[in-house]
């Protein structure tokens, strides 16, 4: 395993290497920093490979596509083994797929590997009509550039680019998508997946390691619908996202401390939680209570009308 000693650039490390976190100690990522906020200290320790020993990378297949699509559009990454069948429920499928990733290599069913090698030419067609041609090319830039650094407390913080250009002004990271990726639902996707997050801590370490360009990097995401058109889009982190990242990294980053420095890492509450009832769903109850109360109710409470010929009979006339 390659370790890391000094902070610094480490463009060659494996993604295994990366993964189990060679620094001298254990180190916080953009992934662990979002479990610290969205869920609690207690799952970062478990998701982490240097805190919990019995950790182990879950690597699901539902994720295949989108794993040999990074590999194929960045070229770094595992090595793929293309497996000939039409699932993998027959016994000499799982026993290739298990041979491959024994061998370290990424199995992948042959239809699905068409599928990603598509879905990776749809994308590099669509950067060259945006301008951005040279975008994950390695003769501009180094994909899964891995950098690590310390923080002003001597923490120790690390982060795998998907891409960097070689005058490390432009920060590219490339995402599929089962959703939309349509313009409109962005800002909800970018809040949700933490991209400001993953951006804060990007520039936290490139602003260490390299200085003289703090202020001058572009952070741009590409989100790429994995079905057919294959439709993407460019995605620049505005300024005012990237001020909620470098805050929500900065809570993070000081619970992280807080935690490694205790040695406690505490779930949720122990007590009883009183919740807040959303407004959007006391508005919308109070909505649709106006309107049945309107409709099926109040019609009811009123006096039914009765034709005469029915009230003279029970007048007895």
């Amino acid at each position: 395993m390659m370790r890391i000693t000094t902070p610094g650039f480490y463009p060659h490390m494996s993604a295994d290497d990366y993964h189990a976190d060679p620094c001298p100690e254990p180190s916080l990522t953009q992934s662990i920093a979002k479990l610290l906020l969205e869920r609690s200290p207690m799952h970062a320790w478990h998701a982490h490979p240097r805190l919990n020993p019995a950790f182990a990378r879950d690597e699901p297949t539902k994720f295949d596509v989108a794993n040999v699509a990074h590999k194929l559009l960045l070229g770094r990454g595992k090595d793929v083994a293309v497996i000939d069948a039409a699932d993998w429920r027959t016994k000499a499928a799982k026993e290739e797929r298990e041979d491959a990733l024994a061998r370290g290599r990424l199995p992948i069913l042959a239809e699905q590997y068409e599928r990603a090698r598509l879905l990776v030419d749809r994308a590099r067609d669509q950067l060259s009509a945006a301008g951005l041609g040279e975008a994950f090319s390695p003769d501009a830039g180094d994909g899964e550039m891995v950098i690590a650094w310390q923080d002003g407390d001597g923490l120790w913080r690390r982060a795998m680019i998907d891409w960097l250009s070689h005058d490390r002004r432009l920060v590219l990271d490339y995402k599929t998508t089962l959703a939309s990726a349509a313009p409109h639902a962005i800002p909800t996707k970018m809040a949700a997946d933490g991209w400001c997050i993953q951006a804060a801590q990007h520039e936290a370490g490139l602003d260490i390691l390299d200085p003289e360009i703090a202020g001058r990097r572009r952070h741009i995401f590409v989100c790429q619908e994995a079905t057919e058109p294959y439709a993407l889009s460019i995605v620049e982190i505005p300024e005012a996202a990237m001020t909620i990242g470098r805050r929500q990294l900065a809570m993070a980053r000081d619970i992280w401390s807080a935690c490694s420095r205790a040695g406690i890492w505490p779930g949720y509450p122990r007590g009883v939680i009183r919740p807040a009832y959303p407004e959007w769903a006391e508005s919308r109850w109070i909505d649709r209570e106006i309107d049945e109360f309107a409709d099926v109710v109040a019609p009811l409470r009123a006096p039914i009308a009765r034709p005469a010929s029915m009230l003279t009979d029970l007048a007895g006339g």
